[in-house]
């Protein structure tokens, strides 16, 4: 009876064991305190670095989420404004998914949704599907999993325009493209530079950087100010360049809507719908924030 009981015990300790491993969760992409995503960002003719914070917490429809938003010189910007890769991401650390919602151009217009970002749980063979704006979605395969010092990696056999590295989910990282990829479509980078969490950086891509466009080295030629910005009728333009200036103002899907040479420092815009878009002004480019 002695033996049974000791043995009873063994068995009971083994499989205690055996489950906790097997429960184990995946490592947090998140910090504690904060976040920070770097990345480049290309489109036209511009070229430069974002850089993404999450340090807020918020709850949606019952579930947590971390906001993220893009670090300006004036702090964070959280809205959602359909150019900028601002949203809602979420996590199962115990299932190795992770969620990214923000709004996206569809058929029927601009629509927030959260689409599945990464799920460390597929294994080789195992689909992805990734969201495109007009409701266009593209299957991927997993064709590889592997640990880097321990870190579990699964890799798609999806490339992004542009990119030479194809989309692989890292745990404690989240991806190699970060986690808004589905919702950023006019970016025409698709890297990471960097994620730091509290501080520490836990990740960086000595091969991910924008391209050298002309956009850097005519800010220093040129010093060009657009006032006020959202706008609703005119827009001012304040230049140190000599002599006449063209324009054009973009949509958000690259359609050109507007074109003219800039009179007496204006631009009319009150012809605009309500909406975001990109504004060049020589070799220039510019957010532009239509209000109502």
């Amino acid at each position: 009876m002695k033996l049974f009981l000791q043995f009873l015990v063994t068995l009971i300790l083994f499989f205690s064991i055996c489950n906790d491993s097997f429960s184990q969760n995946y490592n947090s992409i998140f910090g504690i305190e904060n976040t920070n995503w770097k990345m480049p960002f290309c489109n036209l003719d511009i070229a430069d670095v974002k850089e993404q914070m999450s340090e807020i917490e918020t709850v949606i429809n019952g579930l947590n989420y971390k906001k993220v938003g893009t670090v300006t010189p004036n702090g964070v910007f959280y809205d959602l404004n359909g150019f900028d890769p601002n949203g809602f991401t979420r996590e199962d650390v115990s299932s190795g998914k992770a969620w990214f919602m923000s709004t996206v151009e569809t058929i029927g217009g601009m629509d927030t949704i959260e689409f599945l970002v990464m799920d460390l749980s597929l294994n080789i063979g195992d689909t992805f599907m990734i969201h495109k704006p007009w409701n266009d979605v593209i299957t991927s395969i997993i064709d590889s999993v592997y640990f880097i010092s321990g870190v579990k990696h699964v890799q798609t056999d999806y490339h992004f325009w542009g990119s030479s590295e194809p989309l692989t989910f890292i745990e404690g990282v989240g991806t190699n493209y970060g986690l808004s990829y589905m919702h950023d479509w006019l970016n025409m980078c698709h890297c990471l530079i960097s994620i730091n969490k509290d501080l520490d950086e836990v990740y960086s891509n000595a091969n991910c950087f924008p391209p050298m466009v002309g956009n850097e080295e005519i800010k220093q030629e040129a010093n060009v100010s657009v006032f006020p910005n959202p706008a609703s009728t005119f827009v001012t333009i304040e230049s140190n360049a000599k002599g006449v200036q063209n324009y054009a103002i973009y949509s958000v899907i690259g359609e050109r809507v507007m074109n003219g040479t800039i009179h007496s420092n204006r631009i009319d815009i009150s012809g605009l719908a309500s909406s975001s878009y990109v504004l060049r002004i020589g070799n220039q480019s510019f957010k532009l924030f239509v209000a109502e």
